[in-house]
């Protein structure tokens, strides 16, 4: 082979290594750039998308963070439900002094014939219109006390409402305002609603009132002492727009009346003749 020829490919040769290394060179660069972009790409991602168990297991927490909880309020017996700070029957004490100087001139007006002595003020667990527990408060005579909290002990565990149960000097030992105010109340000196001149059986701490709104004094007439009870003065309580006012319904068939008349042998004035008391129970030895 002529030398000069030998030159040329040998030559050539070189030259097509040079190319295949510089090709070499630029598939490696361009490799390496891409792995760096795909880097990048990926640290910029957020795991919005992650489910929230992956995302938590991210997330670091420090004490600063976390922090114990320190200085909590204790529980307050204040703040406790009704029932468990005196019991579903409730308590009787003798009259308070504050309650005393509050029933002065009113509920307890100068007479012959009862004394603070033989009174008993009682705190009453019961349902509200609500469907909530809370106290109530009546003074009763001292000698039913025991049987009244009996009784109201057991028309909270039938879950009987009350809407209100405060002492009628709230009122100002005011029964119409009282009753207006569908305010369940016992002891007033006062005289009997009858118009015979004797003293009511409320003056001797011996008679409830219960719901006496929904449960009206009602004439023989039919007609009620009390404006705002009209829907009331009919007992067909199917007819009633309130659901709680029929739970609130006082009739011979229910355990309001069977636990007051049939169990513990008090009166209703909702049997009586020429006018109906429909709220009122008393008792008589």
């Amino acid at each position: 082979m002529d030398t000069k020829l030998q030159k040329q490919l040998k030559r050539l040769k070189i030259l097509a290594a040079v190319i295949v290394l510089l090709i070499f060179l630029i598939v490696v660069f361009v490799i390496l750039t891409a792995r760096n972009s795909v880097s990048v790409q990926t640290a910029d991602v957020k795991p919005a998308n992650l489910p929230v168990l992956f995302i938590k297991k991210e997330i670091k927490t420090t004490e600063d963070e976390s922090p114990e909880p320190e200085n909590l309020p204790e529980s307050s017996e204040d703040e406790c439900p009704a029932e468990t700070q005196i019991g579903r029957r409730g308590t009787a004490q003798p009259i308070p002094e504050d309650i005393r100087k509050s029933m002065e001139g009113l509920s307890m007006r100068s007479n012959p014939d009862i004394t603070y002595d033989d009174l008993s003020y009682l705190s009453v667990p019961h349902y509200d219109f609500s469907g909530n527990t809370t106290v109530g408060h009546m003074v009763v005579n001292r000698d039913v006390a025991e049987e009244v909290l009996d009784i109201f002990a057991e028309l909270y565990d039938i879950g009987y409402p009350i809407e209100r149960m405060e002492l009628i000097d709230k009122y100002g030992a005011d029964d119409y305002v009282s009753i207006d105010n569908n305010n369940t109340s016992a002891f007033n000196y006062r005289l009997a609603t009858d118009g015979s001149g004797r003293l009511s059986k409320h003056a001797m701490g011996m008679a409830v009132d219960i719901n006496p709104q929904i449960n009206p004094y009602v004439y023989s007439s039919g007609v009620g002492s009390h404006e705002n009870a009209r829907e009331y003065w009919s007992r067909d309580y199917n007819s009633w727009q309130s659901e709680t006012a029929k739970a609130a319904f006082i009739g011979y068939d229910t355990q309001i009346y069977k636990i007051f008349v049939e169990e513990h042998g008090w009166e209703w004035g909702g049997a009586w003749s020429g006018y109906r008391d429909y709220q009122h129970f008393q008792k008589t030895f």
